[in-house]
């Protein structure tokens, strides 16, 4: 008998264990805040919603039934013949005509409590700095850097909630002469610098840097991934210059 009761509990508690958390659904929203962060057109959209949009009723009247009053009918009594008399033309009346009442609907709608918002931010650019910054050499390290912070934090307010977004920055650099170099690394001058590269050719290179941010909002200490990455591209010019030649005796 224990070893039964016990078995049935196990089962129990592995169903519970094993057994998936429900999502949390639209209807969830008409009690509490929902919150929604995602990216579109290269911006940051928060959206804030609670309760649901209005409901219409439709009431119909009922059509009034006529009452129809029983007809008593005579007795017959026996009347003398009398010749009819010459049959007059008809005047043209026609019967009056009775109006039936027509069923009559009329519509109403219940306001509802629907609260919704929204917020765009906007994330900074990343600026491009190197050095030397007066005509590199070739065969000598250029060093690059970006003005980003590593760590992106906003806070923001929207309906009730205090919406807290943090988010990290990715960059890929495109040097200009083919190379291509990943880091999360926002870079410094020299000597700390540890992006750097170097120029085998003199001439005029054109420097890109793709900044990929991604990262998470919490609500209410609830932390959930932001779906899509933030994307922004800086662009901009150097010239590579080759080193003087001289002989000395």
């Amino acid at each position: 008998m224990f070893n039964k009761t016990f078995t049935l509990i196990g089962l129990v508690i592995t169903c519970l264990l094993i057994s998936p958390t429900s999502p949390a659904r639209a209807g969830d929203c008409e009690i509490k805040t929902c919150i929604e962060v995602y990216v579109k057109d290269g911006r940051l959209v928060i959206e804030g919603r609670r309760g649901s949009g209005p409901t219409s009723s439709t009431t119909t009247k009922p059509i009034p039934k006529r009452t129809v009053k029983p007809r008593v009918s005579a007795s017959p009594t026996p009347k003398p013949r009398v010749s009819a008399p010459p049959s007059l033309p008809q005047t043209g009346k026609k019967r009056p005509k009775v109006s039936t009442p027509k069923s009559s609907t009329s519509s109403s709608t219940t306001p509802a409590k629907s609260l919704f918002d929204k917020l765009v931010e906007s994330i900074p650019t990343s600026g491009i700095s190197y050095q030397p910054s007066f005509s590199p050499l070739v065969k000598t390290p250029v060093y690059f850097w970006s003005d980003v912070p590593t760590v992106l934090t906003k806070r923001v307010k929207i309906l009730d909630e205090i919406v807290d977004i943090k988010l990290k920055p990715n960059f890929i650099w495109h040097y200009g002469d083919g190379v291509i170099f990943a880091t999360r690394d926002v870079g410094a001058a020299f000597p700390d610098g540890k992006i750097q590269h170097t120029y085998s050719k003199p001439g005029h290179y054109l420097i890109e840097l793709v900044t990929h941010w991604s990262g998470e909002f919490t609500v209410s200490g609830v932390s959930s991934p932001i779906p899509s990455e933030l994307i922004s591209l800086a662009i901009l010019p150097i010239s590579v210059v080759s080193a003087p030649i001289r002989f000395v005796n």
